[in-house]
C-alpha cells in the first residue's frame, strides 16, 4: 500500500508546469540580455570595419596617385622615368594628400616612392588617415610594387642569339624608321649566311645597297646582346598579365584559321610552366606554330606582342604588327604579302645554330623594322604602371 502510494507521487505531473516556466523564463531571458549587448557591440563592430575599409580605399588613392604619376612624367605633377635622386613631394612621404567627398575632406593619405628591384619597377608605401592624420580613428598602410612592360628596344629589325640563315626571297629592312635610332637589318652572335641572290637585308646606314656589313651585323659580343634580354620579372609580369586577359597557354600550340590568335600579349609557356633555361629539358619547351590567316582581327594583322617560352614557327601569309620575343628557334617561312611589322628577336637559349629565315619558292617573308608597333604591339600593349602581381600587402605600423 505504502509503495503504491510513493509511486502515485513520483509519477504524478502536477505543479511541474511552474519550474518549466521558470526555467523557459530564464532562458528567454538569457537571451535577450545577449541580444541587446549584440545590438549595441554590433553597429560598433560594423562602423569599425567600415572605417577601416575606408582608410585602406584613401591609402590605395595614394597608389593609384602614384601610377598616374608614373604615366605622366612630363606633367608638372608627375614623376620623371628614370626616377631623380631626390624624389620631390608628395611622393616622398612628407606631405599629406586631402581625398576629398562630397565637398568635403574624408581622409588624407601619404606616399613614399622608390626604386624597385627592377629599372622598369617602382615601390610603393602609402598610409591612408580617416579623417586626419592628427586624429585618426583609422589608419592603414598598404605595400606594392608598380611595374611598366619593359620593350628591350632591340638592336634591328631581327636579332638573334646565334647563327642566322637567310634565303629565298627574303627582306629584311630597318631603313623606314629611325625614330628609336638607327638599327641594323640583322643583329647576331654568331654568324650571317645570306644565301641566294634575292635575300635582301637593309639597315638603317644611309645608303640603299643590300647585304652590306652596316646592314648585317654578325659576330657581335654576347653580353652586349644580353643586354636586349627580357628578365626573369618581365617575363613573369608579362605571363601575369596575360593570365589576366585569357591569352595564356602552354606546351604545343597552333594558331591557323580554325584556331585564330587574339590581339595583345600572347604568353606561350612551357608545358610546366617553369622558367625555359639552358638546361631545361626540351620536351619542355613550348611549340608554337602559326600558319596563314591565323589572326582574329578584322584586318587580318596580329597586333601584339608574341611571347615563347621555346621555339616558333611561321608559315603562309601571316602578318603581325608588334614584337616577337622567342626563348628558343625562330623559323619564318612567309608566302604572299605576309610581313611583321615591327622587331623580333630569338634568344636561342638551347639550339644556336637553328634559327632559319626562308621563304617557300615565290613567296615572301618579310620584316621590317618600326620601334612605335613594336613597342606598342601595334596599339594593344599598355606601357603604362600597374600593380605588380602578387606585390600588394598590407603591413602594420
Amino acid at each position: 500500500m505504502n509503495n503504491r502510494r510513493l509511486t502515485r507521487i513520483l509519477i504524478d505531473e502536477r505543479g511541474a508546469a511552474l519550474p518549466l516556466a521558470l526555467i523557459a523564463m530564464v532562458m528567454l531571458t538569457t537571451l535577450v540580455v545577449a541580444f541587446s549587448v549584440l545590438a549595441t557591440t554590433e553597429p560598433m563592430i560594423a562602423n569599425n570595419q567600415l572605417t577601416v575599409a575606408q582608410a585602406r580605399a584613401i591609402a590605395e588613392t595614394g597608389v593609384e596617385r602614384v601610377a598616374w604619376a608614373l604615366n605622366h612624367p612630363t606633367n608638372t605633377a608627375g614623376l620623371p622615368d628614370p626616377l631623380p635622386g631626390t624624389i620631390p613631394a608628395p611622393y616622398d612621404g612628407s606631405t599629406s594628400v586631402n581625398v576629398d567627398l562630397g565637398g568635403s575632406t574624408l581622409g588624407v593619405f601619404r606616399v613614399t616612392v622608390s626604386p624597385g628591384a627592377a629599372s622598369n619597377e617602382r615601390n610603393v608605401v602609402a598610409l591612408g588617415f580617416l579623417p586626419t592624420q592628427a586624429s585618426p580613428r583609422a589608419k592603414q598602410r598598404i605595400q606594392v610594387t608598380l611595374i611598366k612592360f619593359r620593350f628591350p628596344d632591340p638592336p634591328a629589325a631581327l636579332s638573334v642569339r646565334g647563327e642566322l640563315q637567310v634565303g629565298g626571297n627574303t627582306l629584311i629592312d630597318s631603313r623606314a624608321d629611325t625614330s628609336c635610332g638607327a638599327k641594323s637589318g640583322t643583329y647576331t652572335t654568331g654568324t650571317t649566311d645570306v644565301q641566294g641572290g634575292s635575300a635582301d637585308v637593309y639597315g638603317a646606314d644611309g645608303n640603299n645597297t643590300r647585304n652590306q656589313g652596316t646592314d648585317i651585323l654578325q659576330g657581335q659580343p654576347t653580353a652586349a646582346f644580353d643586354t636586349y634580354l627580357l628578365t626573369d620579372s618581365d617575363l613573369a609580369a608579362l605571363k601575369s598579365y596575360a593570365k589576366s586577359q585569357g591569352t595564356y597557354y602552354q606546351g604545343t600550340l597552333s594558331f591557323d584559321a580554325s584556331n585564330r590568335m587574339p590581339n595583345g600579349v600572347i604568353f606561350v609557356d612551357s608545358v610546366s610552366g617553369n622558367p625555359v633555361t639552358e638546361t631545361s629539358d626540351p620536351s619542355d619547351m613550348a611549340n608554337l606554330t602559326i600558319h596563314g590567316n591565323a589572326p582574329a582581327s578584322a584586318d587580318g594583322i596580329f597586333h601584339g606582342w608574341l611571347i615563347v617560352n621555346g621555339s616558333l614557327a611561321i608559315s603562309g601569309n601571316f602578318q603581325m604588327w608588334g614584337y616577337g620575343y622567342v626563348q628558343n628557334d625562330l623559323t619564318y617561312t612567309g608566302t604572299g604579302t605576309g610581313q611583321i611589322v615591327g622587331a623580333m628577336m630569338s634568344r636561342n637559349i638551347k639550339d644556336t645554330s637553328s634559327t632559319t629565315i626562308d621563304t617557300n619558292t615565290g613567296g615572301n617573308a618579310s620584316i621590317l623594322y618600326d620601334c612605335a608597333k613594336a613597342r606598342s604591339g601595334g596599339g594593344f600593349v599598355p606601357l603604362t604602371y600597374s600593380a605588380k602581381s602578387g606585390t600588394y600587402k598590407e603591413i602594420s605600423d
